[in-house]
Parts: C-alpha cells; sequence; structure tokens
C-alpha cells in the first residue's frame, strides 16, 4: 500500500514539473528576441535629449532619442505599427554621439530593420542594428573588419548609410607601402535571409 502511494505521489509530482516546464516555454517563445542578447536597460534624465528622430518603413514607425552627451550615451528607441506599440521601449548605451537613423527591409522579409550610426571611429565601431517583427526585436550582427583585398589598410572611422537595398560603408585607407596612396574605400553590404550582413562590392 505505501509503494502505491508512493508511486502515485512521485506521478503527481512529474505532472506538476512538466505543467510548469510548459508555463516556462510559453514564455520564451512570446519574445522574438533572446534575453542573451538583450541590452540591458540604463536609467536616463530625459530631460537631456541630444538626438531626436523619427523614421519609417512601411507600416512601421521607429522613434529614436539620445540621451545625454557625455560617455556612454543611451539610446532609446520606440517601434510602432500604425498607432500600436510593437514592443516595450528599448534602451541602450552607444559609443559616441548618434549622426544618423535610418529604417529599411535590406532583405525584403517585411521585417524592418532600424540602423544607428555614431561618430564612433574605433575599427569597426559606429553602428547598432536591429530587424524588428511584430512582438519583439533581434539584434543584427556587425559584419567585422572588411576580409581580402577590402581590409587593405583599415583601421576604423567608419561611416554608413543605407542607399537601395543595400548598407554601404565608407572608410579611410592608409598606404601600405611608398607605392601606394592613401584614400577611401567603399563597401557594400546585402542583408542575407537570416539577417546576417554580407559583404559585396567594393570600390
Amino acid at each position: 500500500m505505501r509503494t502505491s502511494s508512493l508511486s502515485c505521489l512521485l506521478l503527481a509530482t512529474g505532472v506538476v514539473a512538466a505543467t510548469l516546464t510548459a508555463c516556462d516555454s510559453t514564455r520564451q517563445v512570446a519574445s522574438e528576441s533572446s534575453s542573451d542578447t538583450l541590452p540591458s536597460t540604463p536609467t536616463v534624465d530625459e530631460s537631456d535629449v541630444s538626438f531626436n528622430r523619427e523614421v519609417t518603413q512601411g507600416d512601421y514607425r521607429f522613434t529614436v532619442k539620445t540621451f545625454g552627451s557625455q560617455e556612454p550615451r543611451v539610446v532609446s528607441v520606440r517601434s510602432y505599427r500604425g498607432s500600436a506599440q510593437t514592443i516595450d521601449p528599448l534602451r541602450m548605451e552607444v559609443t559616441g554621439a548618434v549622426t544618423n537613423v535610418a529604417a529599411a527591409d535590406l532583405n525584403g522579409n517585411g521585417k524592418p530593420e532600424l540602423y544607428i550610426m555614431t561618430d564612433n571611429k574605433k575599427a569597426n565601431g559606429g553602428l547598432y542594428a536591429y530587424e524588428f517583427a511584430e512582438r519583439g526585436y533581434t539584434p543584427i550582427s556587425f559584419p567585422g573588419t572588411p576580409g581580402g583585398q577590402a581590409g587593405m589598410g583599415y583601421s576604423g572611422q567608419d561611416m554608413y548609410q543605407i542607399s537601395g537595398n543595400k548598407l554601404v560603408r565608407t572608410f579611410p585607407v592608409t598606404a601600405t607601402d611608398s607605392t601606394k596612396t592613401a584614400g577611401n574605400r567603399t563597401v557594400e553590404y546585402t542583408l542575407d535571409p537570416s539577417g546576417k550582413l554580407v559583404m559585396g562590392a567594393q570600390r
């Protein structure tokens, strides 16, 4: 009789644990952003706005504000579809002053991307990018130092802009020997279906 009671107790415990696990899984799936990649939410003085701009892409509208004028600055992003806010306000720390923002759909999947550019001159700096969906957002990985010939003489000071369906990156290059002249190089990137920036043409 004791064995039967113990079996019932173990069975009930397993049911409760499975139920709790199912609830946790539901909560995780509800967010389209991984908690491991979400930026922290710093506090700000909302009266100290140093950048304020609104951009649109399709049915989506983004308002981007920067708070403060010292490092690190805090950027606040609000995402709307029509009049409805799609996510809780996103706040993150950035390096450098925000110089421009752009919204696009480079891979044509119907999910808008937001590109935030700063004047950070360090190598591979100055760009923060996110792809938004109905219920969340996903950070877009930065492509890093240009590979091959495109990266020869690279030392940072990147500038970015959206042109058509491409992200255009321009940076100065240093001469590698006395027979070459320093100048600027431009590299174009497309966004593949997985949300990865892929290097294409250079000039």
